[in-house]
């Protein structure tokens, strides 16, 4: 039934959850899974800590390929195939994008990631994905 299985993640424990049921999913199907980490520029693009918004860019994607290192380490130990991917961009956007370039069957997400833990006042990106996507959307 599911060849490809996205799973979007930030590496927070909402989105464990995810990446767990994805790798229960993909195990069941002998899918791929495709670990995506969207570094969202509209809240990391600026930060006084660092002189310079591409040091902090960049040192926010090392964090996630060291994650998404972690996934396809998960994946591959169940003998999975895992895909990994780092892109800069909105969530939302990026997601849907990659989903509809690479085939995917469905999205698989934990409920709650990084922005609705910290950024409240912004919609969650589960929300907006499960409304517009044209795959299923499965959350966690």
């Amino acid at each position: 039934m599911y060849e490809s299985i996205l799973i979007p993640t930030d590496g927070s424990k909402g989105a464990q959850r995810g990446v767990d049921h994805a790798l229960d999913l993909a195990a069941e199907h002998g899918a791929t899974l495709h670990a995506l980490y969207v570094v969202d520029e509209r809240v990391h693009g600026t930060t006084p800590a660092l002189s310079s918004d591409e040091l902090y860019l960049e040192t926010v994607e090392q964090g996630a390929e060291t994650f998404l290192g972690e996934v396809v380490a998960q994946a591959r130990a169940q003998g999975l195939e895992a895909l990994p991917a780092c892109i800069r961009g909105d969530p939302c956007e990026v997601i849907l994008h990659y989903a509809r370039e690479h085939d995917i069957d469905v999205i698989v997400m934990g409920h709650h990631g990084m922005v609705p833990e910290r950024r409240p006042h912004l919609m969650g990106c589960v929300d907006e994905v499960s409304e517009v996507s044209e795959v299923p959307v499965l959350t966690v």
